[in-house]
């Protein structure tokens, strides 16, 4: 059977529409079982729709949402190469080029990510999103007065827009400007409080700048926006807070409640004796880990009678002290330190004089710790210290 030219034609002109129909199909079941879960799936139907009509523009859609299935799948090679084709086929793709530079960016490919991200600014030059990206991008390689720069655009650009405020903050974070990085964050809230990463940003700052109840309060902001976060802010608050005294006591004798003149045989009866020496000692309880030898060195602690000016007033109130007083050692002989329940035992020697009338203010006398936590953290200066009177200070 012979077929006419006409036919011929026609039949020609109808197949690259059949195949675009085809591609469309293709694609809107990848999409749908993309939705579903079905990445696998989701995949061999993008392909099957860039296979279908290779040069059209559900082409270079399905090249994208491959690139996305391929991340679900953890194939991130295979992501790269499919924004590469994509853009092969549409250049002047802005958002192609974003989304290719941020998986760069995240696999560290950093001028790379550079390049992608430029050429998306360059196609459109007063994107903020662009301009978001770029920034990032200089802010991972550490380059921070590049970031700066390009997030101060932003807020010029678009001063409602929170992304400038939050990239700001997190360079000055990065160089160490806690407070400046503090408020940056605190306008991003004034703008968006729903975003839920500022609060985690805003919680390290304050962490880091020891403002631990501020620090908690992002915690419980974020306990209810996303518990992760929550959790994630309170390991870092718990790591690079200061450590403190918890609580102080004695089960050794030692009566630090005890005010001036105090026989030293109301401590313990064999300090009835002329020049008898006992161990006694105070426990502390730490509010974290704490390093083993630290808080085990002798050095790290200090016995002293309070001075004028300290909490509780000074030893003996101030007043001459008696000829029968004893002075306790500066350290202690000996500490033991239980990790698991976070508890130091403080040794020290108590000698009598040789007439058995040795007296001591055990209320006034202060113990003070100087070593670290498991995380090199020195002692929080306002919790170092404790005496029977001033407490825990």
């Amino acid at each position: 059977m012979e077929i006419s030219s006409a036919n011929l034609f026609s039949a020609l002109t109808q197949q690259p529409a059949r195949m675009d129909a085809l591609a469309k199909g293709a694609l809107s079941n990848g999409i749908r079982l993309y939705q579903d879960g079905d990445y696998n799936g989701a995949a061999s139907e993008f392909r099957r729709a860039i296979a279908l009509s290779p040069a059209s523009e559900d082409a270079v859609s399905a090249y994208d949402y491959l690139a996305t299935a391929f991340l679900q799948l953890g194939k991130t090679p295979e992501a790269l190469g499919a924004y590469q084709s994509a853009l092969r086929l549409a250049p002047g793709r802005e958002d192609l080029r974003v989304k290719f530079g941020n998986i760069l960016l995240e696999e560290k490919k950093y001028t790379e990510a550079l390049k992608e991200y430029k050429a998306a600014l360059q196609l459109n030059p007063t994107s903020t999103a662009n301009l978001y990206s770029l920034g990032q991008a200089y802010l991972a390689m550490g380059d921070l007065s590049g970031a700066k720069a390009v997030f101060n655009q932003i807020t010029d650009l678009a001063p409602g827009n929170y992304g400038g405020y939050y990239g700001l903050g997190q360079t000055y974070y990065r160089e160490g400007e806690y407070e400046k990085a503090v408020e940056q964050f605190q306008n991003v809230i004034s703008i968006d409080e729903q975003f839920s990463y500022v609060y985690l940003d805003l919680g390290y700052a304050y962490a880091d700048l020891g403002r631990v109840d501020d620090a908690n309060a992002q915690v419980k902001i974020l306990e209810e926006k996303d518990p992760s976060m929550a959790a994630t802010l309170s390991r870092y608050i718990y790591r690079v807070a200061p450590p403190e005294f918890l609580l102080a006591y004695s089960d050794s004798g030692f009566g630090f409640t005890l005010g001036p003149r105090t026989p030293l045989s109301a401590m313990d009866p064999s300090l009835a004796t002329p020049d008898a020496s006992v161990q006694l000692s105070m426990k502390f309880i730490f509010n974290k880990k704490m390093e083993n030898a630290s808080v085990e060195n002798p050095f790290h602690w200090m016995i002293s009678r309070a001075s004028w000016g300290s909490n509780g007033g000074a030893y003996n109130y101030g007043l001459p002290v008696p000829q029968t007083e004893v002075t306790l050692p500066a350290f202690p002989t000996r500490i033991t330190y239980d990790p698991q329940n976070l508890k130091a035992e403080v040794f020290f020697t108590v000698t009598q004089n040789s007439s058995a009338n040795g007296t001591l203010d055990p209320s006034h006398i202060i113990f003070r710790f100087y070593g670290q936590d498991a995380y090199g953290n020195s002692m929080n200066l306002s919790r170092d210290e404790f005496g029977g009177i001033s407490k825990i200070i």
